[in-house]
């Protein structure tokens, strides 16, 4: 059997949104266009069906009986129309998630974020900063940065680079206690960032004397950061409250731009490195990949050892 016509989608469109809303003016709102251009589309569908739909009053609109036995099939079908839409048009692109510690995001990942942006400035990403380790989940993180021995089983990572501590100062404070060799130490009020010692007893002030060969009675002074807390340890030291065994990777731009400066060696070796991570399989999606790869070039100029002033034993 034939389908009968049906009446423009335009006035059941006015129609749908009159009935939902109980008023002309919201539903002209709602579809943006006048009050009166509400009216002619539903006196037009009124004439084509023959019926009157709504009582109107002065400031008031009401369905009829006709109007409520057309209105929620007429609102049913637009919701299904609205769905069916909705399943084929491009998604937007969701922001990449991406975690880490608040060190690694204030001291490595913000400085460089803009050369990422430049390279793609269609992809979003949001960050996160977490103290622990995270989980991989429905909503969990797409990718992580961990500082760590080991990623994880079942995980896809890619090493970024080691890390070692250094010692480094301001040259305010190098000229002024005049630092020219490890012995000179014993001058110099010294930052400690106990983030390190997670990973070894000797990842400290002592583990630094003890390779200097020089007295660990000393290196018990000065300030102390705890847990989650080497971005401020660096902080501390570019204005000029002591020599902070820092580890370089987080310290690299003050190297860089010459507000922290390694007066002497040695280097201690912490044998820990920073991975960027994912759930395995995830590595080949666009986004991710995008990411893990940037990452993996924007570390690559910390593994050539530069920034010591010669080698880093």
């Amino acid at each position: 059997m034939p389908f009968r016509r049906l009446p423009a989608l335009s006035s059941l469109r006015a129609f749908e949104a009159a009935a939902r809303l109980s008023s002309f003016k919201d539903a002209a709102a709602e579809l943006a266009v006048t009050p009166g251009a509400v009216s002619q589309q539903i006196r037009a569908l009124e004439d084509d069906l023959g019926v009157k739909l709504f009582t109107r009053a002065v400031r008031a609109v009401a369905l009829t009986e006709a109007g409520q036995s057309l209105q929620p099939a007429v609102s049913s079908a637009f919701l299904q129309l609205r769905d069916a839409v909705d399943q084929v048009r491009p998604k937007a692109t969701q922001p990449l998630r991406v975690e880490s510690s608040g060190p690694i995001i204030r001291k490595w990942l913000l400085p460089r974020l803009h050369r990422f942006a430049e390279r793609y400035p269609e992809l979003p990403v949001s960050f996160e900063t977490v103290s622990q380790i995270t989980t991989f989940g429905k909503d969990g993180p797409d990718v992580v940065i961990r500082f760590t021995r080991a990623p994880g089983e079942g995980l896809f990572a890619v090493k970024l680079c080691e890390d070692y501590l250094v010692p480094l100062a301001s040259p305010d404070l190098i000229a002024q206690l005049d630092l020219k060799c490890s012995t000179d130490i014993v001058r110099a009020p010294l930052v400690h960032d106990s983030s390190a010692e997670v990973f070894g007893q000797n990842l400290n002030w002592s583990g630094w004397f003890s390779r200097a060969g020089l007295d660990t009675a000393g290196a018990q002074r000065g300030m102390r950061f705890e847990r989650q807390a080497a971005d401020h340890a660096i902080d501390a030291a570019v204005n000029g409250a002591g020599v902070v065994l820092a580890r370089r990777f987080l310290a690299r731009n003050e190297m860089l731009d010459g507000r922290l400066v390694m007066p002497f060696g040695p280097v201690l070796p912490m044998h820990v490195s920073y991975f960027v991570i994912c759930q395995k399989g995830d590595e080949t999606r666009p986004e991710i990949a995008s990411f893990i790869n940037w990452s993996r070039e924007e570390a690559a100029v910390l593994e050539d050892g530069a920034g010591f002033g010669g080698a880093i034993t």
